[in-house]
């Protein structure tokens, strides 16, 4: 056999050795084996068809990428998965409709509590595959020089909305991607996706970049949905049925993150203050009841769980309604707030003026310190997917040295200020610098022993 001939087939052979084709990519970071063990409160979820809002993108496509979510949002353990599916729930209604003994007294299909709405923004497939005695090797990769292959790349993106389902209220949203590039021989693995088959009129691109970038866009929007969706949807057990409420203030109080588990049931919290505002008469202006301090009053409105009851209003500029007589150095807050420039100061000490200050900043969430007229920023970071004309839900948990800000379940604020002269006991206050009036209600204190 001649020299050349044998160069031609060398790359044929070595691939047949291998088993088979995979490429190079950005991965993502989620810790997997993490994932799978988890044992917490789930949330119930479904996922619609993906639309195609892509030029190379077609309906196939988008059932597809809904398909493999669906799967991989049920082996992350975190979630009672809904079928919603039109296969799905037409082989479900086929079945019902027999009417045999096993489903005639259960005809009610369980429902979700959030909705997964996508449309696929980017789809550029680039590297499309034929197959050769069993194998598939990308169009135009030249087999010359032995292994030295060309270079093609995938890219695909899709915008993800959470909805819940009761309201209609896009609850988050975020932008997903995956890339991959480079040929190099080895086998697919690696996120939570790597055991999934490719779905709907994916499979023509098995073996090719973009079935590898089609997984890293998969696990990447696993990641962002188990991080994006808030705490309180998590609240239900392996069998579906409703945690106990002093279960679930167990398991999720600690960093909103539920795969965190093992750090949570190290930690130990009491509940020193609960208020609602309930027992005050409607215009009662502070000081009232552990208030003190000026600018705040209590007015009827419609609250965060859409019943009409009794708020309070911080109604005035550069004051403060303060807990005189609850200070605490490592706890857990929990307030709803509606309306912008909030204004927040825990570990606060008087004479002189020192402690932390969370509040808006146009667009961005900062936490400040404070020491008699000097203040000094922390920490910045964008204010995103909040909308202030509605109720949303804040959390701020301080442990010694280590600082967190939560909005509807989502890390806005993560840092670590070593600052000593911080870190010891204070007040919890509400002020107001920016004469725009807000409204709080439902706050809770727990302190971390």
């Amino acid at each position: 056999m001649k020299k050349w001939y044998l160069t031609l087939l060398l790359p044929v052979f070595y691939f047949l050795g291998c088993g088979g084709v995979t490429t190079n990519v950005s991965t993502s970071k989620q810790n997997v084996n993490e994932v799978v063990k988890y044992k917490g409160p789930k949330a119930r979820i479904a996922v619609a068809s993906f639309k195609c809002k892509a030029a190379k993108c077609n309906g196939q496509i988008g059932s597809g990428i809904s398909d493999m979510l669906t799967t991989a949002l049920f082996k992350t353990g975190k979630f009672i998965v809904v079928e919603r599916s039109g296969e799905g729930l037409g082989a479900i209604e086929k079945e019902l409709s027999l009417n045999t003994s096993m489903n005639r007294a259960s005809r009610n299909l369980e429902g979700a509590d959030i909705l997964v709405v996508g449309a696929i923004t980017a789809f550029e497939p680039k590297a499309g595959g034929i197959t050769a005695r069993g194998i598939v090797v990308p169009r135009g990769v030249p087999f010359l020089g032995g292994m030295k292959f060309g270079k093609n790349e995938a890219y695909i993106a899709a915008d993800i909305r959470l909805i819940d389902v009761r309201t209609g209220r896009i609850i988050n949203a975020t932008t997903v991607e995956g890339r991959a590039s480079k040929w190099s021989v080895g086998g697919l693995g690696g996120g939570v996706t790597s055991s999934i088959a490719l779905g709907g009129g994916l499979s023509v691109y098995k073996n090719t970049p973009m079935e590898k970038a089609i997984r890293v866009m998969i696990d990447n929007a696993v990641k962002e949905i188990s991080k994006l969706v808030p705490e309180n949807y998590y609240r239900y057990d392996a069998a579906g049925n409703p945690v106990k409420p002093a279960t679930q203030n167990n398991q999720n109080q600690t960093l909103n993150a539920p795969q965190k588990q093992s750090q949570q049931k190290k930690e130990n919290y009491k509940l020193i203050f609960s208020e609602d505002f309930e027992k005050y008469g409607n215009g009662q202006s502070v000081p009232f009841g552990p208030w003190k301090g000026q600018g705040g009053h209590i007015t009827v409105g419609v609250q965060a769980n859409g019943k009409v009851g009794k708020v309070l209003n911080i109604n005035a500029d550069d004051v403060m309604v303060c807990l005189e007589s609850v200070k605490v150095k490592d706890f857990i807050l929990d307030v709803d707030v509606l309306k912008y420039n909030p204004v927040i100061y825990f570990r606060l000490s008087d004479n002189p003026k020192v402690g932390y200050k969370i509040h808006f900043s146009w667009n961005d969430i900062v936490l400040d310190k404070i020491a008699g007229n000097i203040v000094t920023q922390v920490a910045k970071n964008k204010l995103t997917g909040v909308d202030t004309n509605k109720w949303y839900h804040m959390k701020i948990i301080a442990k010694d040295n280590h600082i967190q800000v939560f909005i509807n379940g989502r890390n806005h604020i993560d840092v670590v200020d070593d600052d000593k002269f911080m870190n010891k006991k204070g007040k919890i206050c509400f002020g107001e610098d920016g004469s725009y009036p807000y409204y709080v209600d439902n706050i809770q204190i727990r302190v971390i022993k």
